[in-house]
This record gives structure tokens, C-alpha cells and sequence, in this order.
């Protein structure tokens, strides 16, 4: 039971380990975001300070240009104040352009706080699975585990208790075949050497009969002249 459990927590608990691996990464990722923000906004508050000094100058320079007749207006003025236009339109174009990024930024922020709150909440759900005080039913199921453990611990002392018996067993046998090999060899030896030494008394033996006939021949001859 307790098994299966287990089993059944192991892809949450993968799941969960992996996401809080990258929570330093999540972290760093918020203060970058936050801090780009704080330069967004303040780069808005610029371009609009900017459009808002432009703004007016580009009119006054068109009042003064313009002012009792057309016709007073310069070719220059007339430059500066197309050139002011243009200055403003930019200034603008980049308020819209930093505001939609800051939304953007603001958008990522939130969704990574969202995932963030999934993940944080999925674990302390494991948590309080797993703790004994919310799932009483899950105490005996360690404490069979303990039992298990304990009585495999035993097996594997007794297994190695009965290993050395064997090993001692197997270096007895070992010793005694070697013995009786050594003994073995020396018997054979000695056998070998007992019938060599027997074949050379026999040899002598033939021979000295040998000698004794001829010794009794050469008398026999002598008597004969």
C-alpha cells in the first residue's frame, strides 16, 4: 500500500522538484522584469516631459513665425517648426511604444506569478499529503514500512552470516583437496621410484649370475689345454 502511495506521489513530486529547481531562475527573471519596468516607466515619464516642453515650443515658434503676417515668417522659422512637429511626433510615437511594452512586461510578470502560486500551492498539497498530523491513515503505513525494512535488514545479516560459513567452508575444502593432491603425487612418486630401484636390483642380479657362470667356464677350459 504503502508502495503505490509512492508511486502515485513520484510525477508530482518530479514535477514539483523540477519547478522549484527553477524558482532562483523564476526569482531572478521577476527582479529583471521589475527593474526593466522601473526603467519603462521612467522613460515614459521622460518622452512625455519631452513631448510636453516640444509640444509648446513647436507653438510659440509658429505664434512668433506667423505673428501679424505670414509673410514674416523665415525660411529658417519655418525649418525649426517642422523639425519641432517632427521632434513631437517622435516623442509620442515612443510614449505609445513604451507603454505598450510596459504592459507587455507587466503581462509577464503576472503570468509568472501565476505559475509560481500553481506550483507553490501543488506542493504544499504533497506536504500536507504526506505529514501524519492531515493523513492519519498514512502512519501505519510506515510503520509496515519500518517492519519491512527491519525484517529485510535481517535477511541480508543473516544471508551475509551464512555467506562466511561458506567461504570458510569452501578455503577448508580447498586446503584438503590440495593436501590430498600433494599426497597423492608424493605416493606416485614413491612408487615410481620403488619399482625403478627394483628393476635395478634385478639388473644386477641378472648380471652377477652372469659373471658367476663364466667364472665357472673358464676353469673348465683351462683344464681342458
Amino acid at each position: 500500500m504503502i508502495v503505490q502511495k509512492g508511486k502515485d506521489y513520484i510525477p508530482l513530486l518530479i514535477e514539483i522538484s523540477i519547478q522549484l529547481l527553477h524558482d532562483l531562475t523564476l526569482v531572478l527573471c521577476y527582479r529583471q522584469l521589475n527593474h526593466r519596468i522601473m526603467e519603462l516607466e521612467s522613460e515614459v515619464e521622460e518622452a512625455k516631459a519631452a513631448a510636453a516642453v516640444a509640444g509648446p515650443m513647436a507653438m510659440a515658434a509658429a505664434s512668433k513665425a506667423f505673428e501679424g503676417s505670414p509673410s514674416r515668417a523665415t525660411g529658417g522659422e519655418a525649418k525649426r517648426i517642422v523639425e519641432l512637429e517632427k521632434k513631437l511626433a517622435e516623442q509620442n510615437e515612443r510614449v505609445l511604444a513604451l507603454e505598450e511594452s510596459l504592459a507587455k512586461k507587466e503581462g509577464e510578470m503576472g503570468a509568472m506569478e501565476e505559475r509560481y502560486k500553481k506550483y507553490l500551492g501543488k506542493a504544499k498539497s504533497v506536504i500536507k499529503t504526506l505529514d501524519p498530523k492531515h493523513n492519519p491513515n498514512l502512519v501505519p503505513d510506515v510503520s509496515n514500512l519500518r517492519s519491512t525494512i527491519h525484517e529485510k535488514e535481517r535477511i541480508i545479516e543473516n544471508l551475509e552470516r551464512e555467506s562466511e560459513k561458506n567461504k570458510v567452508i569452501r578455503d577448508m575444502e580447498e586446503k584438503l583437496i590440495t593436501t590430498a593432491f600433494y599426497n597423492f603425487g608424493m605416493q606416485m612418486h614413491r612408487q615410481m621410484m620403488n619399482q625403478r630401484l627394483t628393476a635395478m636390483d634385478q639388473g644386477q642380479t641378472f648380471l652377477t649370475r652372469q659373471r658367476q657362470a663364466s667364472t665357472r667356464r673358464v676353469p673348465m677350459g683351462n683344464m681342458g689345454n
